[in-house]
């Protein structure tokens, strides 16, 4: 069974200072075609997440000036976060029940990597490529047809 991890794909996170305004993480979501931004102090500290959720919910339902509100009023403050070796099907799990889509991989206080559910769909896709190929060798490989009784 996979961990977290494994998933982690070395790019480079797409982080924002907690002075930004909601303009500018909408901005950078929109050019990184992601659905998330990681709001950190300046110490390099995780203090919490932008969504597009949060954008709508929080920013443009209420009214709310993009450019003139900062991240740090509008961000998600109790991230949730789990470490490289928390497995798949648990972070999988813990997602549908938060109803959230993006998760923060973290290191004694330092930010690893981000996943998305996305990425977790798409690791669950190949887990399952590789097992049919593997249930049809060894259904179908290997064998020239011939029974031995």
């Amino acid at each position: 069974m996979p961990v977290v991890g494994d998933l982690l794909t070395g790019n480079e996170l797409l982080t924002l200072p907690t002075s930004a305004s909601a303009l500018d993480a909408a901005r950078a979501m929109t050019e990184f075609k992601v659905g998330a931004v990681l709001v950190m102090d300046d110490n390099g500290i995780l203090r919490g997440i932008f969504t597009e959720r949060d954008l709508m919910s929080r920013v443009v339902v209420r009214g709310i000036d993009p450019d003139g509100v900062r991240l740090q009023e509008v961000m998600t403050r109790d991230v949730y976060s789990v470490t490289r070796d928390v497995k798949v099907a648990e972070v999988r799990k813990e997602l549908s029940r938060r109803h959230i889509r993006h998760v923060p991989v973290v290191d004694a206080g330092h930010v690893l990597g981000m996943l998305s559910l996305r990425d977790i769909l798409r690791a669950d896709l190949q887990e399952m490529v590789t097992e049919v190929h593997q249930l049809q060798g060894y259904f179908l490989g290997g064998h020239d047809g011939a029974h031995e009784d």
